[in-house]
């Protein structure tokens, strides 16, 4: 219709524009690697702030020079056969086509549709079924009701933010526009009938035709492992045959234009709406025609594996059944055949690669999408989208549909030679549901003419309408791979399990890159895989001993994984696949070796060893068997003890003195050496018990009283004045000097005469140093005594072959006063024996 003259004054008066929701993005197409000029870059996006200087008034006007799309739309219930389409320019100039005379309304009764229907003097085309909070109906309206000179203070007052100047191409849109802001502003929920468009295809640069040289699909670097974009599909399909599960058990639903069948199809197809060979009616990103725009999308999902022909999907080997449904021009005949198909069908995966991106009244756009694609979910689908070919960040202004519907598992495409985003893929700035949420390959071989499947040629072409199916298809293989799972915890275990980061600087939103081999192994509940080499079940150590731990531990994808090392008794004993422990506890352990995967699996293997504490020997070295002395001196408490576990004494920790005066204890200590006091040595029989790392021993010693009238003497001995420590190499005996003193209350001085020197080792080894010729020995006087003093002399002592590495020498000395009392003190020498 052309304008009139009134209408382009009202229009353009004070040039006022009114934002009217401009959808023009795709969503998903395909560009072709290096050529620039297959899909134009889109402009830098900015930040508008509503009211500031910087913005262009909001007005609107129209343009009979704006281009209708001329394309076909289906009927529409009995009155839907002449339906017409209008046309819409945005500030950034895209135009968008939308369908005349109709908007999709919600209303929460009948009573509210029929005040709707008779506001605008409106027909209902058509209706989705009820749900508990009211329906959705598409209704033709009479626009010539609606007042085009308030369409700025309507969209200002119900979207305060718009602003720039829009065009249409004829007064019916304008007016259109103007009974949109009407009911916007008054809180209806209304959507404009806006045309989606597929995900654009351009031709891309043939990389093998009319040949793929590289012909093992574990090679290619969208399906194989090891390179940048490390998908692991192959592996992942080796993982399910492994486990039986590589069968065709899935459907998956694909809502496209142009199905040309060939032998990478499913065997099984059923077209929902569709027809075989007829193309798609539109065409894609930068007006490039896509004839078989649905026959790459299946094949870039799941095109047959193994066969000689064509490509490979990664859901090739377990699609069961393909569900192809005819898509339609508008939004509402596209979501309304969408929900029709998935409750007919009850598909496990659906694929979208279309979209459109709107401005005006997006917020209902966002409600009613998400409403929408609601229903489709609940048949148990997993939805799948393509985020689009506009190299746009999708968390600004415009709203993309149906791609950031939470409802909605939204791809993004990066490069197979570095695996960062690539400049015509969309991409998201926040890491939520309603962004791009996750990026597949944005190359994919596909056929090089859909049209003439009998050339058997493939090419690549690239696109985020193929990162879509290709991830949806890796979706696939988890179902396979786990049938119980729900869509939900699919969506959940494609997300947990992808690889992370270095997606490009500007790709502040979702770091996830699709992994098919690390989904399906979770889906599927592979453990690592763990064995241990050393040491071996029912292997026997001695305490002290050594113990070299060596295992291997590889993940899903054969990657060599960090082990732990537990004890059942000893608890952490290291990590690594190659450790030792200096030694384990006595007893039998469980050592296990565990591993945790990538996913969080864990999977662990143990062996069961011995270790066995041979038994500590003590011996007691002072007191001196057959000890009697008098009340009131100190005894030296000396002990000896070897562990051969560690071929050295038990530790002093271990070891224990407890001395008993007939059954009363008197004294408890630990440690080899200690005294007992002086105060505690009263008259009577004592038994000292030595215990050393179990071992036990016990020597008993006789305390009298001293006589009435008389005292002892007393001993002192002044060299060594304490302990001393001598070293060798040799056996051989090494000097050492004594010297030592003795008094009497009777005697005075007690003369070296009557000095006895006796040392006392290891094993009840007992020398005489030196003895005075005065000292009392019980036996006949010779006729002839030559003098001889101990006072002091250089006596000589060796280290003991039964000793460990050092000996003990306990030495005594006796002081005899002329009544035969005797006054007794000890000191030690320690000899360590060294190693030559």
């Amino acid at each position: 219709m052309t304008p009139t003259r009134s209408t382009r004054r009202l229009c353009t008066a004070g040039r006022r524009v009114l934002t009217t929701a401009v959808v023009a993005a795709l969503v998903g197409g395909l560009v072709a690697p290096g050529a620039a000029d297959a899909v134009p870059t889109a402009p830098a996006s900015r930040t508008e702030v509503p009211g500031s200087t910087n913005e262009e008034p909001l007005a609107f006007e129209i343009d009979p020079r704006l281009p209708v799309p001329r394309l076909p739309l289906d009927p529409v219930g009995r009155l839907g056969t002449n339906r017409e389409l209008g046309v819409v320019a945005g500030p950034d100039g895209s135009p968008a086509g939308l369908v005349l005379d109709e908007v999709m309304v919600r209303t929460a009764d009948q009573a509210g549709l029929d005040a709707f229907l008779t506001r605008w003097g409106g027909q209902l085309l058509d209706s989705f079924p009820a749900d508990a909070q009211g329906q959705d109906h598409l209704v033709r309206v009479d626009v010539d009701r609606a007042d085009p000179a308030n369409l700025v203070a309507d969209l200002r007052a119900a979207e305060p933010g718009q602003s720039g100047r829009y065009r249409v191409g004829d007064e019916r849109a304008l007016r259109l526009l103007a009974l949109a802001a009407a009911e916007w502003r008054t809180g209806t929920e209304l959507v404009l009938d806006w045309l989606v468009e597929p995900a654009g295809i351009a031709d891309g640069k043939v990389f093998e035709a009319p040949n793929i040289i590289n012909k093992n699909v574990f090679d290619w670097s969208y399906l194989g492992s090891g390179n940048p974009m490390d998908t692991g599909v192959a592996k992942a399909w080796q993982l399910l045959q492994a486990k039986g599960k590589l069968t065709r058990q899935v459907k998956y639903l694909v809502m496209d234009g142009g199905f040309q069948n060939n032998p990478d199809f499913p065997a099984k197809v059923t077209l929902y709406t569709a027809e075989w060979g007829k193309p798609n009616p539109s065409n894609c990103t930068n007006d490039t025609p896509c004839p078989w725009h649905a026959t790459d999308v299946v094949l870039a999902g799941m095109a047959t594996v193994d066969n000689g022909y064509g490509t490979a999907g990664p859901a090739g080997p377990v699609v069961d059944e393909l569900v192809a449904v005819r898509n339609g021009n508008d939004y509402w005949t596209k979501l309304r055949r969408l929900e029709k198909a998935a409750e007919a069908t009850r598909p496990d995966v659906v694929n979208l690669s279309f979209g459109r991106d709107v401005t005006l009244g997006k917020d209902h756009a966002r409600t009613w999408t998400d409403r929408r694609m609601k229903h489709v979910r609940d048949t148990g689908a997993l939805i799948v989208s393509s985020s689009g070919n506009n190299g746009k960040n999708i968390d600004g202004n415009p709203l993309y549909v149906p791609c950031e519907s939470v409802h909605v598992m939204c791809v993004g495409g990066v490069n197979t030679w570095d695996a960062t985003v690539s400049d015509k893929s969309n991409y998201g700035t926040s890491d939520v549901a309603t962004s791009v949420e996750i990026y597949g390959p944005m190359c994919v071989q596909l056929l090089r003419d859909p049209a003439q499947p009998g050339a058997n040629e493939a090419e690549a072409r690239c696109g985020t309408s193929f990162a879509a199916p290709f991830v949806g298809g890796v979706a696939a293989l988890v179902m396979a791979a786990n049938p119980n799972l729900t869509s939900a915890q699919v969506r959940d275990i494609l997300n947990e399990t992808a690889h992370v980061g270095e997606l490009g600087w500007h790709v502040t939103g979702s770091q996830r890159r699709i992994n098919a081999l690390a989904a399906v192994a979770k889906a599927l509940g592979v453990k690592p895989s763990v064995s241990i080499s050393t040491p071996h079940t029912k292997q026997q150590f001695t305490v002290g001993q050594s113990v070299d731990l060596w295992g291997t531990a590889t993940d899903f994808g054969g990657k060599d994984l960090p082990l732990t090392w537990t004890s059942n008794l000893d608890g952490p004993l290291g990590t690594g696949s190659m450790t030792f422990v200096p030694s384990l506890s006595a007893g039998t352990h469980v050592i296990t070796a565990k591993a945790t995967d990538s996913l969080g699996q864990t999977a662990s293997a143990t062996v069961t060893v011995t270790v066995v504490d041979s038994p500590a020997t003590a011996a007691i070295i002072s007191p001196p068997a057959g000890l009697s002395l008098v009340a009131g001196q100190p005894v030296s408490l000396v002990g000896t003890s070897s562990d051969p576990d560690t071929s050295g004494p038990v530790p002093d920790a271990q070891t224990s003195w407890t001395v008993r005066r007939g059954n009363e204890v008197v004294f408890q200590k630990s440690g080899h050496q200690a005294v007992l006091p002086a105060g505690t040595v009263v008259p009577g029989p004592y038994t000292v018990t030595f215990a050393a790392g179990g071992a036990v021993v016990q020597r008993v010693f006789l305390v009298t009283a001293v006589p009435a009238g008389q005292t002892r003497p007393t001993a002192t001995i002044t060299k060594p004045a304490s302990t001393l420590k001598l070293s060798t190499v040799h056996a051989a005996p090494l000097p050492v000097a004594f010297a030592g003193t003795g008094t009497d209350a009777q005697d005075g001085t007690v003369a070296g005469t009557r000095y006895r020197w006796t040392a006392y080792g290891d094993g009840g080894v007992k020398k005489v140093l030196c003895q005075g010729s005065a000292v009392p020995t019980g036996g006949p006087v010779d006729d002839i005594v030559l003098p001889k003093s101990c006072a002091s002399f250089t006596g000589e002592l060796a280290p003991l072959a039964s000793a460990t590495t050092v000996t003990t020498w306990s030495v005594w000395l006796e002081v005899f006063d002329s009544s035969g009392l005797v006054g007794v003190d000890s000191t030690l020498v320690e000899i360590e024996r060294l190693t030559p």
